[in-house]
C-alpha cells in the first residue's frame, strides 16, 4: 500500500492535471458486485492458465492480458476496474476517502472474497478433473 499511495503522489506531482482515479458510479452494491465478479474471473483465468498444459509461454500471457483488459474494460464504467485493493487504496488515500464504507467495501471486501472464492472454486475444478483422470487411467 505504502508503493501505491506514493506512486499516486508522484504521478500527480508530474501530471497535476490527472484524474482523481476510480470513484463507484452508482450503487455501493452493484460496485462491489461488479468489482467482486471481475476478480473472480482474473483469479479463475490466472490459475487455470497455471494448470493447464498450455507450452507456450506467450499464449498464456496473450491469454491472461486480453481476459484481464477485457474485464477492465466491461467494469471500468461503475468501478474503476481496478481489482486491486492496494492500487484502489492509493488513489482513495490521494482523495481522503480510505475510510469510507464505499472504499472498504467495493474495493477491499468485494475481491478478497472474490479472489478466496476463486481458489477455492479452481481446486475444486482440478480435483475433481484429476478423480476423472485417474478413475479412467485405472480403468
Amino acid at each position: 500500500m505504502l508503493g501505491a499511495v506514493s506512486g499516486v503522489w508522484l504521478l500527480k506531482e508530474v501530471f497535476p492535471q490527472i484524474g482523481h482515479g476510480p470513484r463507484v458510479n452508482g450503487h455501493i452494491h452493484h460496485g462491489a458486485l461488479v468489482e467482486g465478479l471481475a476478480t473472480f474471473a482474473v483469479v479463475m483465468v490466472s490459475l487455470t492458465l497455471k494448470h493447464k498444459e498450455v507450452n507456450s509461454f506467450f499464449m498464456k500471457t496473450w491469454i491472461s492480458s486480453i481476459s484481464k483488459m477485457t474485464l477492465h474494460i466491461l467494469s471500468s464504467d461503475l468501478t474503476g476496474g481496478i481489482m486491486n485493493p492496494a492500487s484502489a487504496f492509493g488513489w482513495a488515500f490521494a482523495r481522503g476517502d480510505h475510510v469510507t464504507l464505499e472504499h472498504v467495501l467495493v474495493y477491499w471486501v468485494a475481491p478478497l472474497q472474490a479472489a478466496l472464492f476463486g481458489v477455492w472454486a479452481v481446486r475444486q475444478f482440478t480435483k475433481a478433473q484429476n478423480a476423472d483422470e485417474t478413475k479412467t487411467k485405472s480403468d
